[in-house]
């Protein structure tokens, strides 16, 4: 019988005992744990989901071996690799609190599941950034969106607005523009997506940029009906006329289960030296979460395998439960 994903099992009142946890399984939680299985670590993936936003990538290009391939095909084949051919202890779960004990870590989830390793990769990723106005909660998924890709066919006839103006805004206003007979594009700034697809954009004629603007309310009853935006430099507002907004303003690190043991920089990401580690001995942290530059799916695989590397050195120089936290 084939391996299966992350079963849940009971939570046991004992912890597991394991030389290194990794926490996220995005692209660089999942390289992680590849690498540690190749290094014969005891190692254990814990993680709320398996892929993290690449999965709502509808296509993500020049990934090596790939001239593109989208965000779900790709998790798929890491995915494989880590089940068919590097298989450790996993676990869906939400890491709920991290503790340092004397000379190990203590990790416990939202379910009961407790589990102590000498040391950590913290590859949790990002969280999605919300516009936190009025009538954003309210009407979520009844014209209120943030995945064009799953969303899109709800909105095939009927005027939209995109909110953002990075590479995830621009690529749903593109796919949108095919369903949609008016695509707005809203951004408070220029736009910060890659030069190529700012001209593809530029070449459709029913996308409509609104840059300099910002969302203030999104209006209606059951459903949506319309957006006021605001042009920050006259301070004019005015209502479009939309029946689906997709907000792709970005996403926030996510380090809040170690927030209070590593240090972090103004963006909150988590500060990271070259070899993944962190300001606490035995935390390591690789991918989006950390300050490492450029946020693509190529880099954070090689800061997941490389923090497995410099993990497993860690561990042979401290020797069995030797490190004082």
């Amino acid at each position: 019988m084939e391996p299966e994903l992350l079963q849940p099992g009971d939570s046991a009142s004992k912890p597991h005992r394991y030389d290194l946890i990794i926490i996220g399984g995005g692209p660089a939680g999942l390289t992680a744990a590849v690498y540690a299985s190749l290094l014969r670590m005891r190692a254990f993936l814990i993680t709320t989901n398996i892929g993290g936003q690449t999965v709502e990538g509808a296509k993500i290009e020049n990934y090596m071996g790939y001239e593109f391939i989208s965000g779900e095909a790709l998790i798929a084949s890491f995915q494989d690799q880590l089940l068919q051919h590097h298989y450790l202890d996993h676990r869906i779960a939400e890491v709920t609190t991290v503790r340092p004990l004397e000379d190990h870590f203590l990790v416990a989830d939202k379910e009961g599941g407790q589990y102590e390793a000498s040391a950590l990769i913290i590859a949790t990723g990002m969280r999605r950034r919300f516009l936190e106005v009025p009538g954003e909660e309210r009407l979520q998924r009844r014209g209120v969106f943030y995945q064009h890709l799953e969303e899109g066919a709800l909105v095939t006839g009927l005027q939209v607005a995109v909110v953002g103006g990075g590479n995830s805004a621009l690529q749903g206003a593109i796919e949108l523009s095919v369903l949609c007979p008016r695509v707005y594009v809203v951004s408070l700034e220029e736009w910060t997506a890659d030069a190529a697809m700012q001209e593809e954009v530029k070449a459709r004629g029913n996308i409509v940029a609104l840059k300099g603007h910002a969302v203030t309310e999104i209006c209606g009853e059951k459903r949506v009906a319309r957006v006021k935006v605001k042009c920050l430099e006259t301070g004019n507002e005015r209502h479009l006329s939309v029946k689906g907004v997709f907000i792709e303003i970005g996403w926030r690190p996510f380090a809040d289960v170690v927030s209070s043991l590593v240090d972090l920089n103004g963006q909150g990401e988590i500060q990271i030296r070259p070899d993944c580690s962190t300001s606490c001995p035995g935390i390591f942290a690789a991918g989006d979460v950390t300050n490492a530059f450029g946020k693509r799916v190529i880099i954070a695989t090689g800061e997941g395998a490389k923090s497995a590397l410099s993990a497993h050195e860690y561990l042979i120089k401290i020797g069995p439960r030797k490190v004082k936290i």
